[in-house]
C-alpha cells in the first residue's frame, strides 16, 4: 500500500523549477559568480545545479519583475492577499522590515513581551518607545497563554500614540491568539498590525479548515512566516505577506533591501515557491492528514501517567496549533528538566527533540508525518513509564505479561497514580516563573537604544538595581529575559541564577559565550 504520509516529497516539477532546467539544458558558459559555476564537483548533495546569480533570464529579488515575481504572486493569491515577499535572511528579516516600514524613528509601539528577540532589535535600530503587552503567564508550564483582548484595549487607551502592535501567533509552543480581534482593536484606534506567523505557515487562508486560520485573512497589515519551520522549504527561507492600505509596499520593498543580502540565494528562493507549490496541490488534503495523525496521537496520550501536555490547557487559551507537543514529565525527579528527557529519548530511542527549557520539552512535527513516527513516539514515552515506574516498586502482572497499571492509566486509583500526585508538587521547581518575564521600568515603557552605550561588567550581585546595557536571553526560543535599560532586580538575579545552576544555556549579547554571571552595566547609578 502507498504512504500517503510520503505524498509529496518527489512532486513533479514546480514552474519555477521547470525554467531553472530549461535555462540548464542551454548549457551556457557561466562566466559570472558563483565560483563552483554549476560543475558540482563537491558533491550532489548540494544544490550547485540551481545556485545562481541574478543575470537576465533569472530575474532579481531585489527588483523582480519575471520569474522570481510571479513565484511570489502566487504565494500571495494561495494566502489572498495582494504582496508577498520572499526572504533569504529568514523571519527575522521580514520581522525587521516591517517594523521599519511602520514605524518612524523614535515612535511609540505596543508589542508582547514574549516577541522573537529580532523584534527588539530592529525597535532598538528604530529607536522606538516600546509598551509591553504582557500575555497571560502559565506557572504550571512555564510558558506564555495568548494575548488578552482586554489588554490591548487598555494599552491602546493608554498609550493612544503608539503607531503599531506587534505580537506572536501562534506561540513557539503553539498558542494561538485572536488575531481577527486584535486587529479590529488596532484598526479601530488608527494603528498598524504586525503578526510574527513564523511557526505558522501551515495555518489555513480559508475558515474551517484543518489548522487556525492565518493572520493575513483575519486581518492583519503585516504577517512573517517561515515555511521552513512547518511546511518544506530551506532553512533560512520565509516571506512576508501584506495585506491593506496600512503600510506602503514601496517602503517595504526598500527595507527588504536594507535587511536583505544583495545575492540572494535562488535554491532557497526555489524551495519557496515548491513549498507554494506543495500548498496548492495538496493544500488541505495533506493538512487533513496530518492532524488525523496528531488527534490519533493525543487519544494514545491520555493513557500516559507521567507526563502533562500543554494542550490540557486549551480551554484556557483562544487556540492551539496540535502540530506541536509541549510536554513534561511529571513525578520523575530524574526527568525534572526538560533536557534531561530529551537526552533519554535521544539517546535510549532514536528521538530527537526541538527544544527544552527548564522542565519543558518541546517536539515539533511536520506536514509529511505519519502514524507510524508518532507511534514511535508513544512506544517511548509508555516505555519510560514502565521503566521508572518499576524503579519504584514491582507493578502487578496479569496473565498476559501486562501491568494491569498499564491498561488503567490516570484514571486509575492505584499506587502509581497516588505517588505521583504527592510527588508532583514538590517537583515544580518553576524555573521559569512569571518574576523572570516582569519588566522593572517605569509605566511598562522602555526604551531600548541603551544596549549599544558603554559601561563596566560587573556580576549579578554587583549589578542589583543597576540599568543593565545587554540583552540576556533563553535560547531557543529567543525571548529575551533583560532588556537594554532594564533595572535588574533581586527576584531576576535568583531566577537567572537557577537556570545556570540546572546547566541551562543563557546567551549574552555583549561579551563572549560560556562567560555565566556577567552583564554590562550603566557606569553610574540611575533610575529608570
Amino acid at each position: 500500500m502507498k504512504d500517503k504520509s510520503k505524498e509529496g516529497r518527489n512532486p513533479s516539477p514546480s514552474p519555477l523549477e521547470k525554467y531553472f532546467q530549461h535555462y540548464n539544458e542551454k548549457n551556457l558558459l557561466p562566466l559570472h559568480m558563483p565560483g563552483h559555476q554549476r560543475k558540482m564537483e563537491m558533491g550532489a548533495a548540494l544544490p550547485y545545479a540551481y545556485d545562481y546569480t541574478e543575470v537576465e533570464d533569472l530575474d532579481n529579488l531585489h527588483a523582480p519583475e519575471g520569474i522570481l515575481q510571479e513565484a511570489m504572486n502566487r504565494t500571495a493569491a494561495y494566502y489572498g492577499c495582494p504582496d508577498c515577499f520572499y526572504l533569504v535572511n529568514g523571519s527575522s528579516s521580514g520581522l525587521q522590515a516591517g517594523i521599519f516600514t511602520l514605524l518612524e524613528e523614535g515612535d511609540e509601539v505596543v508589542v508582547a513581551r514574549n516577541c522573537h528577540r529580532s523584534v527588539f532589535y530592529a525597535l532598538s535600530l528604530r529607536k522606538a518607545k516600546i509598551h509591553f503587552l504582557l500575555p497571560e503567564f502559565w506557572e504550571d508550564f512555564s510558558c506564555f497563554g495568548s494575548v488578552s483582548l482586554k489588554e490591548v484595549e487598555r494599552l491602546l487607551r493608554e498609550f493612544p500614540k503608539s503607531k503599531a502592535l506587534i505580537f506572536t501567533s501562534p506561540s513557539y509552543e503553539g498558542v494561538v491568539s485572536d488575531v481577527e480581534g486584535i486587529a479590529r482593536l488596532c484598526h479601530e484606534n488608527g494603528l498598524s498590525l504586525l503578526v510574527d506567523e513564523a511557526h505558522g505557515a501551515h495555518f489555513s487562508p480559508k475558515k474551517g479548515a484543518s489548522f487556525p486560520e492565518s493572520a493575513i485573512a483575519l486581518g492583519a497589515d503585516l504577517v512573517v512566516q517561515s515555511p521552513h519551520k512547518t511546511l518544506c522549504s530551506l532553512t533560512q527561507s520565509a516571506w512576508i505577506l501584506g495585506n491593506g492600505e496600512r503600510y506602503s509596499r514601496e517602503k517595504l520593498s526598500f527595507y527588504l533591501s536594507v535587511f536583505q543580502t544583495t545575492s540572494p540565494s535562488y535554491p532557497l528562493m526555489l524551495s519557496l515557491e515548491k513549498a507554494t507549490t506543495l500548498l496548492e496541490r495538496e493544500g488541505e488534503a495533506l493538512f487533513f492528514r496530518w492532524k488525523k495523525v496528531m488527534k490519533g496521537f493525543r487519544e494514545k496520550a491520555r493513557t500516559l501517567s507521567y507526563f502533562s501536555f500543554l494542550w490540557e490547557k486549551e480551554e484556557a487559551c483562544f487556540a492551539m496549533d496540535f502540530s506541536k507537543i509541549f510536554l513534561r514529565a511529571l513525578g520523575i525527579p530524574e526527568l525534572r528538566l526538560g533536557k534531561d528527557l530529551a537526552k533519554l529519548l535521544r539517546e535510549d530511542y532514536g528521538i530527537e527533540s526541538e527544544m527544552h527549557s527548564g522542565e519543558n520539552l518541546l517536539l515539533m512535527t511536520g506536514p509529511f508525518i505519519s502514524e507510524k513516527d508518532m507511534d514511535r513516539l508513544f512506544f517511548a514515552l509508555k516505555d519510560i513509564e514502565r521503566r521508572f515506574w518499576e524503579e519504584k516498586e514491582k507493578p502487578s502482572v496479569d496473565g498476559r505479561g501486562r501491568r494491569a497499571e498499564d491498561e488503567r492509566g490516570k484514571e486509575s486509583g492505584d499506587g502509581m497514580s497516588e505517588w505521583i500526585e504527592r510527588s508532583a508538587e514538590s517537583l515544580q521547581s518553576k524555573l521559569l516563573s512569571s518574576a523572570l518575564y516582569q519588566i522593572s521600568v517605569a509605566d511598562n515603557t522602555l526604551q531600548i537604544q541603551e544596549g549599544l552605550k558603554e559601561g563596566e561588567e560587573l556580576s549579578l550581585h554587583e549589578g542589583e538595581g543597576r540599568i543593565c546595557l545587554e540583552y540576556l536571553s533563553l535560547y531557543p526560543p529567543g525571548i529575551p529575559l533583560l532588556f537594554p535599560g532594564e533595572k535588574l532586580t533581586a527576584e531576576k538575579i535568583q531566577g537567572i541564577e537557577a537556570l545556570e545552576k540546572e546547566g541551562i544555556e543563557l546567551q549574552y549579547s555583549r561579551h563572549r559565550q560560556g562567560e555565566r554571571g556577567k552583564l554590562i552595566f550603566q557606569k553610574d547609578k540611575g533610575n529608570v
